[in-house]
């Protein structure tokens, strides 16, 4: 790989080599509105044939304006031995940890940059939660064909789920397809653990259920044909779920006006583990992407489907029960990935073209588009498939994963800095 600088006239830029995702270091970078860090990363196996991108470079370019950050700089992808095995994704931990899937997880600390932990996972699609006092991973175990984590692959693949302390020690695992002998999970999103990590709620086909961790055993919080029913609406599915404290959830799913009948549509509410409390929110004509719901902070964030896309995306405050709606720059955007920060100060979007992606990344408070930067690679394979953000709140840290899902090229990983 070759490293480009590029010089501006009263800024120096400094392209460093870092470990893995991101390690983020003073490097007195300026621009008029403050320090500005970008190091984008290569992430390969040099022991793959399908590096894919053996000559290609990496480009990030800062296209914001109008008093937002002002900075360019390209520099080239690097490689590093950081992790074994293609990189399969990048997931929040907490602070500036994230967790790296590749031949097993890692647990990756951006700010020092340096691997503090691996597990000996290994999962097709995953999703991370942090609890209390560690991390709970939840996905399809690998097979042939692979899986995407839905209904149809649950059963072949097999879903488990792995509780791991904050030194990443599996502290014990869960097989979910074992659990239900007459009804099926739909999809790892359906699955949230308890803030105290105590109790595991997953929605089936039929109904929503709670693992007590402790006992190992299963039962029913709500059977969605005899006590789904909240007015005049009654819950199909709870596609997703997330705990709003040790005893209460809020789902986003889909449910039908009884008093109509027709299509289902898409709803959020609140239920209580002893199914006490329990309500059903209709989100008019806007159509959530369950698969794509993220919790930041307080904040359940509700990214639109694909098909229904109009650039507005609506969020959740969980403590006060209040809807809020963002609206992007152009109603196009969205449709290519919205991401929430883990902290849910910051929501990014991904605009995809031939051979870039530019992300967007806005202030939930305000509302308002704070910075812009723009991704490009000499090999367009990285643009065919949206990417994986993930935004740090404390470090104003964006990590970019390009080619994960692509077999024929290795995984690019690029950091850039921002100021909130």
């Amino acid at each position: 790989m070759k490293t480009k600088w590029m010089c501006m006239i009263l800024m120096l830029a400094l392209a460093l080599h870092l470990s893995a995702c991101g390690d983020r270091q003073e490097n007195g970078n300026s621009s008029e509105n403050g320090a500005i860090n970008m190091e984008p990363q290569s992430l390969e196996d040099d022991s793959s044939e399908n590096t894919g991108n053996e000559s290609s470079e990496m480009n990030v370019i800062d296209q914001q304006d109008n008093g937002t950050d002002k900075n360019i700089v390209a520099v080239s992808g690097v490689k590093d031995s950081a992790f074994s095995g293609k990189v399969s994704g990048c997931y929040y931990a907490d602070g500036n940890r994230i967790i790296v899937a590749a031949d097993q997880l890692y647990l990756y600390d951006a700010g020092k940059g340096e691997t503090i932990a691996s597990a000996d996972i290994s999962m097709g699609d995953l999703c991370v939660q942090t609890f209390t006092d560690g991390y709970f991973v939840v996905g399809q175990g690998k097979a042939e064909g692979g899986s995407n984590g839905s209904f149809a692959a649950s059963e072949s693949d097999g879903i488990n789920g792995y509780i791991l302390n904050k030194d990443f020690a599996v502290q014990d695992t869960i097989s979910f397809s074992g659990l239900l002998s007459d009804d099926f999970i739909l999809q790892i999103t359906g699955i949230a653990i308890s803030q105290d990590g105590k109790q595991v709620a997953f929605g089936g086909l039929q109904g929503l259920y709670l693992y007590d961790v402790s006992s190992r055993k299963v039962r029913t919080i709500l059977n969605y044909s005899e006590e789904g029913t909240a007015g005049n609406m009654q819950i199909v599915t709870m596609d997703s779920l997330t705990f709003t404290g040790n005893n209460t959830l809020v789902y986003v799913g889909m449910a039908t006006d009884t008093s109509i009948g027709g299509d289902g549509v898409s709803v959020y509410g609140t239920v209580s583990t002893d199914s006490a409390n329990f309500t059903i929110t209709q989100m008019g004509d806007y159509k959530v992407d369950t698969e794509e719901v993220q919790k930041g902070g307080n904040l359940l964030i509700m990214p639109q489907s694909f098909d229904k896309n109009n650039g507005t995306l609506l969020m959740l405050d969980t403590i006060s029960n209040t809807e809020k709606t963002m609206s992007f720059s152009s109603r196009s955007e969205g449709k290519d990935g919205v991401y929430c920060s883990g902290q849910g100060k910051y929501v990014a979007t991904a605009i995809l073209e031939e051979s870039s992606v530019t992300i967007n990344i806005y202030d939930t408070a305000s509302g308002k588009s704070i910075h812009t930067e723009t991704v490009q690679d000499s090999n367009s394979t990285y643009f065919l498939r949206v990417p994986q953000i993930l935004i740090l709140d404390e470090s104003g840290t964006c990590i970019v994963v390009l080619g994960r899902g692509i077999d024929e090229v290795s995984t690019l990983i690029t950091t850039f800095g921002f100021v909130g």
